[in-house]
C-alpha cells in the first residue's frame, strides 16, 4: 500500500487511497451519528462551515503553514461538543488536502485538528455565552506545536532513530512558530464572528429541539 516516501510522508497506492478515504468518511459519519441529535438546519450549517473553511485553507495553501483550521476547529468543538468537532476536522482536513495534497498525511493532520476540536470542547472557551477571547488566543498558540507534533507522526518509518525523531521536531519549530502567529491572528480576526455565527445556530438547534419534545417528534 505504501509505494514511496514523500514530502509528508509515504505515498499510498491508489488502493490504500481509496482505503483511507472509507476510513475517514466513515469515522466522521460516524462521529456525527454519535452525537446528539441535531435538525437538519444544524447539519446543513455544519457542512457549510466545513466546506468554507475548506475552501478558506486551499485558497491560504500558499502562505507557509498558516492554518485557518485551527481556531474554528477549537470554536466548533466548544459550540457544538467534541464529537461534532471531530467529525469537521475529520471532513476539512480531507476534502482540503483531496485538493491540496492528499495521502498517509491526511490521517495524521485529521487526528491533529481532532484532537484540537476536542480541546475546544472541554477548554471553557464560552462561558455564560461570551467568548473568551484571551483564553482562544491562548489555546490557538498553543494548539499548533500540538498539531505540528501529531502531523510529524506522518513521517516515522521503521529506520527513524528517537534522536532522527528530535531533529524532525526541531526542523518543524519554525513552522510550528509560523502557525502559532497565524492562528492568534485567526483568533482575534474571526473569533467573535465564528462564535456569533455559531451561538446562532446552538440557539436555532435548541429551540427546534424543544419545541420536538413538547409535541413529541424527532427533530
Amino acid at each position: 500500500m505504501f509505494q514511496a516516501l514523500g514530502v509528508h510522508g509515504p505515498e499510498l497506492s491508489p488502493l490504500g487511497s481509496v482505503l483511507l478515504d472509507m476510513a475517514l468518511v466513515a469515522a466522521a459519519f460516524g462521529f456525527l451519528l454519535s452525537a446528539p441529535r441535531a435538525n437538519r438546519m444544524t447539519a446543513a450549517m455544519l457542512m457549510t462551515m466545513v466546506l468554507a473553511t475548506t475552501a478558506l485553507r486551499v485558497v491560504m495553501q500558499p502562505l507557509p503553514n498558516v492554518q485557518p483550521v485551527t481556531v474554528a476547529a477549537l470554536l466548533v468543538g466548544a459550540h457544538l461538543g467534541a464529537k461534532r468537532g471531530v467529525a469537521f476536522a475529520i471532513l476539512v482536513s480531507l476534502l482540503s488536502n483531496l485538493l491540496i495534497s492528499h495521502g498517509w498525511w491526511t490521517l495524521f493532520q485529521a487526528l491533529g485538528w481532532s484532537i484540537v476540536a476536542v480541546i475546544g470542547a472541554n477548554a471553557r472557551l464560552i462561558v455564560d455565552g461570551r467568548l473568551q477571547t484571551a483564553r482562544l488566543c491562548l489555546y490557538a498558540v498553543l494548539a499548533a506545536p500540538l498539531f505540528g507534533f501529531v502531523s510529524t507522526l506522518s513521517l516515522i518509518s521503521p529506520e527513524m532513530s528517537v534522536g532522527q525523531f528530535i531533529v524532525l521536531l526541531g526542523q518543524g519549530l519554525p513552522f510550528d512558530a509560523i502557525h502559532a502567529l497565524g492562528n492568534l491572528a485567526f483568533a482575534v480576526w474571526t473569533g467573535a464572528m465564528l462564535h456569533q455565527f455559531l451561538s446562532g445556530l446552538t440557539a436555532a438547534e435548541e429551540e427546534v429541539l424543544a419545541v420536538g419534545d413538547v409535541h413529541g417528534f424527532d427533530a
